[in-house]
């Protein structure tokens, strides 16, 4: 069946929010079976130094690879850049090895084991990026989507077999149970996809400068929010202490389930705009990336407004009532991250559709996260801990303007906003029946979300048929 990009745009809200819960009940089953010191050291050499090591063996190349009309033309030169940047990494780490263990203050008795699984799952990892941003760009969002599920489900799989059925124990197994499923899944993709992978190998062509420029700027911008974050967390941990960085970052737990949307949009608009000529056709069509848009702005206000009634309640269930402060200013938050949703349909949009990476994306994105912390800071000071939270919002709120004022073309923002009174008129519906119903956490949302989706649809903002193409009841044209 042919389908839509409405239709794999939830496939990967769906497939993010299935890696997420498996990687999250992998780590509680983990966390129950040994101590937590052990647990801190799996996961901090398995999952953390690596994702943060990956920013440079992948740097920007899943997003050149993710370019329809050029990105498979780069992906021996990608290759060569990660097999070099994650062997230069190896070498370091090798040669520096009691160092590099003294400075996380790991003892050095296991050096070697250490250092060995964290460049395994280094190289699995980086060469699986790549190979998901081919068939990205080529389309493949099926296999792409479950290339990015499927350690995670694997890691779940084996840890439930391998503490609770057999009873392994030994820390050194546990720890290669964790760290294997990357490479697993790498194997298995190389064999499913073989041809394709090994088609796309070509004479190493250096990326020309306008591409690089285009992935440069997407790799950027999606990692804008995260990187903002990051930074957010230090200056609230050095203003305010631990405890309250801790605090804010429950709220982003919560908060990052609008990210879905986002990561979703990011996933699939990149190929599918930079591989459609017909830029009418590709917002326009039913299931085509206005009809996304529209439905991934919807899911987000609903969210916003479920945030705002039930923020305590959800704190409770999935933390402890301990954790109550970080529904204190949850809301300005949410409702900045959906702003940030608009700002970042509109980037990748534009970018994709534009013959000529438009500079200032580039310019006012890193601009902003310089200035952020600074901001940040000052608002700390003036207002406390719901300080950190304004100056979240606000510069999102800037960061946003900037970004719709520098558009070229403002097609994209028309086709989100038509009708957007609409939209407004069917959250001011279920934010008034769920505020006079004052239901529990999961009735109220289930009411609130059935009157929402009928005001959505009855009042016009969303298509009906768009709504079927998204959940694959229809064939695409």
């Amino acid at each position: 069946m042919n389908r839509t990009i409405s239709f794999y745009t939830i496939f990967y809200v769906g497939s993010l929010v299935f890696m997420r819960g498996s990687g999250i009940l992998a780590k509680i089953l983990l966390a129950r079976s040994i101590t937590p010191f052990e647990y801190g050291l799996i996961t901090l050499i398995v999952l953390s130094i690596p994702g943060a090591l990956q920013i440079v063996t992948n740097f920007c190349f899943f997003d050149i690879l993710g370019h329809t009309a050029e990105g498979r033309k780069y992906f021996s030169f990608s290759l060569l850049y990660g097999v070099l940047s994650t062997a230069l990494i190896a070498m370091l780490l090798i040669l520096g090895s009691n160092t590099f263990l003294a400075f996380l203050n790991i003892p050095s008795g296991q050096g070697n084991l250490l250092i060995a699984v964290l460049l395994v799952v280094l190289f699995s990892v980086t060469l699986g990026g790549f190979i998901m941003g081919l068939l990205r760009g080529r389309k493949s969002h099926s296999m792409a989507a479950s290339v990015s599920v499927a350690p995670s489900v694997l890691r779940l799989l084996f840890i439930i077999c391998a503490v609770y059925l057999f009873g392994i124990a030994d820390f050194n197994t546990i720890l290669w149970i964790f760290a294997l499923p990357p490479l697993i899944v790498l194997l298995g993709i190389f064999t499913l996809k073989w041809r394709v992978i090994v088609a796309s190998f070509r004479s190493v062509a250096v990326p020309r400068k306008e591409i690089f420029l285009f992935g440069f700027t997407a790799f950027i911008i999606n990692a804008w929010m995260t990187l903002s974050q990051h930074l957010n967390r230090i200056v609230i941990s050095h203003d305010l202490g631990v405890v309250w960085q801790g605090y804010f970052d429950v709220s982003l737990t919560l908060a990052a389930i609008i990210t879905f949307f986002t990561s979703a949009l990011y996933l699939v608009s990149i190929p599918e705009s930079t591989g459609n000529n017909d830029r009418s056709a590709l917002f326009t069509s039913e299931g085509g990336l206005g009809d996304v848009g529209r439905i991934l702005l919807s899911m987000t206000l609903f969210f916003v407004i479920v945030i705002y009634f039930y923020a305590y309640p959800l704190i409770d269930l999935l933390f402890s009532s301990d954790y109550a402060p970080a529904g204190d200013y949850l809301f300005i938050i949410t409702a900045g991250y959906a702003l940030l949703f608009v700002q970042q349909y509109v980037a990748y949009t534009s970018l994709s559709l534009s013959s000529d990476t438009p500079v200032t994306f580039l310019l006012i994105s890193m601009a902003s996260i310089i200035a952020f912390p600074f901001f940040s800071h000052a608002m700390i000071l003036a207002f406390g801990f719901g300080g950190a939270y304004a100056a979240s919002a606000l510069v999102i709120l800037i960061y946003t303007a900037c970004t719709v004022f520098c558009m070229h073309d403002r097609t994209p923002l028309r086709i989100l906003t038509a009708r957007f009174d609409r939209l407004v008129l069917a959250c001011i519906g279920a934010f008034t029946i769920m505020m006079v119903a004052d239901l529990p956490l999961f009735p109220g949302t289930a009411v609130g979300g059935a009157v929402f989706l009928v005001l959505v649809v009855g009042l016009g903002y969303l298509n009906p048929t768009g709504l079927l193409y998204a959940a694959g009841k229809r064939k695409a044209e």
